[in-house]
């Protein structure tokens, strides 16, 4: 007989699925979804990306966190309370987000160039080279890099802003950020929980 295959079951995995959505076409906001956190992903949390190190998206009030289900990366800052998909791209180039659809290609030139000039070496004739002045800045003027392509390619960027800016991407992405502070609170709570348990040991042994 043949074997059935059930469908996914993590509610994540289905909130990520829908917030994602086919480049172009709007979905329905769903409603949030707390995913339970199981023992076996506490103990085998995913490493986070590179860009979890990146000193300008700490600046920004940024953090960068994986889904457990997926693997895929997310980015939440606690100040906005508010979580997406892909990193603030305007903001990491120092573009004002809330112009992203009258953004002009002069405009991110200029502002790509300012973060060019700002990472990179200048030769003896006043030229940028392609080497950093730091070395410890390469994750962040990859992520430079990253933004700059993005913004640069018409289709990424409307996918991006598809996916991240537009008033039904911020709906659907409340699922993601309700989703995110359910864990950090199990995670504080049972850390907590450790803790008195391992002082209350303490005390009994002495």
């Amino acid at each position: 007989s043949s074997r059935r295959v059930e469908p996914p079951s993590s509610g994540l995995a289905l909130l990520c699925l829908e917030a994602m959505g086919k480049k172009g076409k709007e979905a329905p906001p769903p409603e949030p979804v707390e995913d339970p956190i199981e023992e076996e992903e506490r103990e085998a949390a995913p490493p986070l990306p590179p860009e979890a190190a990146s000193k300008i998206l700490q600046d920004l009030g940024w953090e960068v966190f994986v889904m457990p289900a997926t693997r895929r990366r997310y980015f939440y800052s606690k100040t906005r309370r508010e979580a997406r998909v892909s990193p603030p791209y305007h903001a990491v180039l120092g573009l004002e987000e809330t112009d992203f659809r009258t953004l002009t290609k002069d405009a991110m030139w200029k502002a790509f160039y300012i973060q060019r000039s700002r990472y990179k070496l200048r030769e003896a004739n006043g030229a940028l080279s392609e080497e950093l002045q730091n070395p410890e800045d390469q994750v962040d003027w990859n992520l430079v890099m990253e933004a700059f392509h993005i913004l640069s390619d018409q289709e990424a960027r409307a996918e991006y802003e598809e996916r991240n800016l537009a008033p039904h991407a911020q709906l659907q992405l409340v699922g993601l950020r309700v989703m995110h502070e359910a864990r950090v609170r199990e995670e504080e709570l049972r850390m907590k929980e450790a803790e008195q348990k391992a002082a209350a040991e303490a005390e009994a042994a002495s």
